[in-house]
């Protein structure tokens, strides 16, 4: 992915509310499954917005994907984050009408 591709992609990710509650969002790069154990690598197509309080560690409830992994997350929330990743992908990146 080129950078000028990448800046736009993460633009538009970050302009849309949080998954979960709908509050501002930053970006959450997906490394982990919904339904399964184990890791991918880190890339920038593999995006979604989430909240702080939904995206990082966090002293309190756990909430945050950073303090449940992906599994727990989509066991609390109900959201698979690689899905959503992959719709946004295919979205934003796969069309040309941007």
């Amino acid at each position: 992915m080129r950078k000028k591709e990448k800046d736009l992609f993460f633009q538009k990710v970050s302009e849309l509310p949080c998954l979960v509650c709908g509050r501002r969002a930053t970006i959450h790069h997906v490394t982990g499954y919904a339904d399964r154990m184990g890791r991918v690598s880190r890339r920038h197509d593999r995006v979604v917005p989430l909240c702080p309080t939904h995206h990082q560690i966090q002293w309190g409830p756990r909430e945050s994907v950073e303090a449940l992994g992906h599994r727990g997350f989509y066991q609390l929330h109900g959201i698979d984050l690689m899905a959503e990743a992959e719709r946004l992908a295919i979205k934003y990146l796969e069309t040309k009408e941007n």
